[in-house]
């Protein structure tokens, strides 16, 4: 075997990628060279650290040069140190496709990924309250504007001139069910016991009516938002409108055109126009969206350089999608942004755990959800079948700002050339991946 003289050292790459599989308890390694006629007939050497926790592979020559080290998504046990001298080779279908060897290693009975768990626990969610401080603030991640401002701060005061002089409430919404239940809970209460009496009856109702709304659960009551407190859900921050500065009304004109729908606005920075949120009239404030925005989480404004975060759009969608998961026990959606096309979305794991070596990803093991996916031309006609022709999903509904919605998609097309080629389909389905928002060690 001679090395091929057009093919530069700099383009002799090895690709690694590796998936711990939970259900079988297993590991996959997937090492892809470039599918050119010089790696014809190359065998990657495949070395287990000692700790058996990361793998390095290597290329006989002439491309002894060329080594990467990975390290795995769980410890694997010592006997798959055999099970590395084989390997799972699938022939190579087209000219120029990668040459792909796979390996499977069993896990460590001990290693902490086969530990029993909820693998719903309610860590997915970022930036939940009990993360938050009285000056925690919210401003654009493109160009920094802040957008918290004060209702009794007069509109000529500079950006910063209110951060350090009020303190805000931040609260966790219920769940996405919580109407549904206080709904289910009015109509199915037990009734009162025969032998009270009229007036007492009277008054225990009146009583229990005052209370729930005080507490927020009568049956007609609803999330508004409040002066000075930030309340939070999934994907998006409530605040009073006299709350916000630095964003201005935009009229969605999609929206606008079209005559099922009413017009929404948006809310966009005034500083850069990206779109930051939207207006909510039902709850009488302006909805932030997490995706779009920069948090200080528990630092202080007046150090010098506050740490400020930010999540992806994929993260966000990820928690939207795990929290309807545990509220619907649905595992199918249908994606869109009011339009008539959109997305399919099965999640097949929702708590999956891989190691990837390539542009962008650290060679450390990362947490994600491994979503089947695929276009619709139809939305309308998978979630409103005609009558008579029943669904061939059965599905829930996933309606996104239109670019959060393109964020999302363009997170999934991006993964799917990440996989190995082999595994970026299942039958008519795309493979991708959501990166997964989990809370560190406290």
């Amino acid at each position: 075997m001679h090395e091929d003289p057009m093919m530069q050292e700099s383009e002799v790459s090895l690709y690694l990628h590796a998936e711990f599989l939970p259900n079988i308890r297993q590991t996959t390694l997937y090492v892809s060279l470039p599918g050119t006629a010089a790696f014809d007939g190359i065998h990657p050497d495949v070395q287990l650290s000692q700790s058996r926790k990361a793998v390095t592979v290597s290329l006989p020559p002439p491309f002894q040069h060329v080594t990467e080290t990975i390290k795995l998504p769980a410890r694997v046990t010592d006997a798959s140190r055999r099970a590395l001298q084989t390997s799972i080779r699938p022939i190579q279908k087209t000219s120029g496709e990668p040459f792909e060897f796979s390996f499977r290693m069993p896990v460590d009975a001990t290693d902490e990924a086969l530990a029993p768990r909820d693998e719903l626990i309610d860590d997915f969610v970022p930036w939940t309250a009990d993360k938050m401080s009285g000056s925690t603030r919210i401003r654009c991640r493109n160009c920094e504007q802040h957008f918290m401002g004060s209702s009794s701060t007069s509109e000529t005061a500079s950006d910063n001139s209110d951060e350090t002089t009020q303190a805000w409430d931040w609260k966790d919404l219920p769940s996405g069910n919580w109407a549904e239940m206080m709904d289910f809970w009015h109509c199915h209460k037990p009734d009162p016991h025969e032998d009270d009496e009229k007036d007492e009856k009277d008054s225990a109702l009146r009583i229990e009516d005052q209370t729930a709304q005080t507490k927020g659960y009568g049956a007609d009551s609803q999330v508004v938002a409040i002066p000075g407190t930030v309340l939070i859900d999934v994907a998006t921050f409530l605040l009073a409108e006299l709350d916000c500065k630095g964003l201005v009304k935009v009229n969605d004109e999609e929206q606008k055109s079209n005559t099922e729908s009413t017009a929404h606005r948006t809310l966009d920075c005034a500083k850069c126009g990206s779109i930051i949120g939207m207006e909510d009239p039902v709850a009488k404030g302006w909805r932030l969206l997490k995706a779009n925005v920069s948090l200080n989480t528990n630092h202080e404004l007046d150090t010098e350089t506050p740490d400020w975060e930010t999540h992806s759009a994929d993260v966000i969608i990820a928690a939207q999608l795990l929290e309807l998961i545990e509220r619907e026990s649905a595992r199918r959606f249908v994606v869109h942004c009011g339009q008539k096309n959109g997305l399919v979305l099965w999640v097949f794991n929702p708590n999956m755990k891989y190691s990837n070596l390539s542009s962008g990803h650290s060679i450390m093991a990362q947490q994600a959800m491994k979503v089947f996916f695929q276009e619709t031309a139809d939305v309308d006609g998978l979630l409103h079948p005609e009558i008579g022709n029943p669904s061939p999903l059965s599905v829930e509904e996933v309606e996104l700002p239109s670019m959060v919605f393109e964020t999302t998609e363009n997170a999934l097309r991006r993964s799917n050339l990440m996989l190995p080629a082999s595994a970026r389909k299942f039958n008519e389905w795309k493979v991708g991946l959501l990166s997964r928002f989990s809370r560190g060690p406290a």
